[in-house]
């Protein structure tokens, strides 16, 4: 669950409702296509993070920013002034600081994840001739692989005769996400870089909303009513 209500009188509002509506839109993109999709993640498996961090775009890390101060507002605040411990060891180069390999889940974050964390796996992109093409995880066990699917990635026309039906596409939501912030002109930036920022400028936007008690040690008002996500 996100939680939003606190910043209703703020720009920020409206852009975080607006990437929550496009999570929305890719898992509801997602239920009929993981349901004929050839390929299913196996439990517990988060490969897929082990050596990889994404790049987010401003508005994903003010949106994980938005849901972490909700769900976890200590790890939130420990993240904000770089006194968070990283489940994994500090000087890995490679992989998501907010993996953790000791839980079965392994995202610590999964409610508030990255566009491309939710996208990984269940969408597929296109080539240069604009046709969607799909490329089953190598990541995990291929036992996940329904038996006879053995390529590495399969034409639009392939998808449609094996499966009948077409996967999401990543460009589409990414499209989307972009234009929330055309300013910012699609500009990424490490997530481990962008979430501190992201959280220090909403503990910012809400001193100015609700000016914290003095000696407070809390500059974050108490949420109220939860966005579903």
């Amino acid at each position: 669950m996100i939680e939003i209500e606190p910043f209703k009188t703020t720009q920020l509002y409206e852009l975080i409702l607006h990437l929550n509506g496009i999570y929305n839109d890719i898992e509801r993109a997602q239920e009929s296509w993981k349901k004929a999709s050839p390929m299913q993640c196996p439990q517990g498996c988060g490969n897929c993070c082990v050596h990889f961090e994404p790049d987010v775009l401003e508005i994903e890390a003010l949106y994980m920013a938005a849901w972490l101060m909700h769900n976890d507002l200590n790890k939130a605040l420990a993240i904000a002034d770089e006194t968070y411990i990283w489940p994994r060891f500090i000087e890995q180069a490679s992989g998501c600081f907010l993996f953790d390999p000791e839980n079965d889940y392994h995202c610590t974050v999964y409610g508030g994840r990255a566009l491309i964390c939710r996208l990984f796996g269940y969408a597929a992109d296109t080539g240069k001739d604009g046709k969607i093409r799909w490329k089953p995880c190598r990541l995990g066990n291929d036992a996940v692989l329904k038996e006879g699917f053995t390529k590495r990635q399969y034409t639009e026309d392939e998808i449609l005769s094996l499966t009948g039906m077409l996967p999401p596409v990543m460009s589409v939501f990414l499209r989307e996400a972009v234009a929330i912030m055309p300013d910012e002109a699609g500009r990424t930036v490490p997530l481990r870089e962008a979430l501190p920022k992201a959280i220090r400028k909403l503990q910012l936007i809400l001193n100015f909303i609700e000016p914290p008690e003095p000696n407070s040690p809390n500059n974050t008002p108490t949420p109220s009513a939860p966005l579903a996500a």
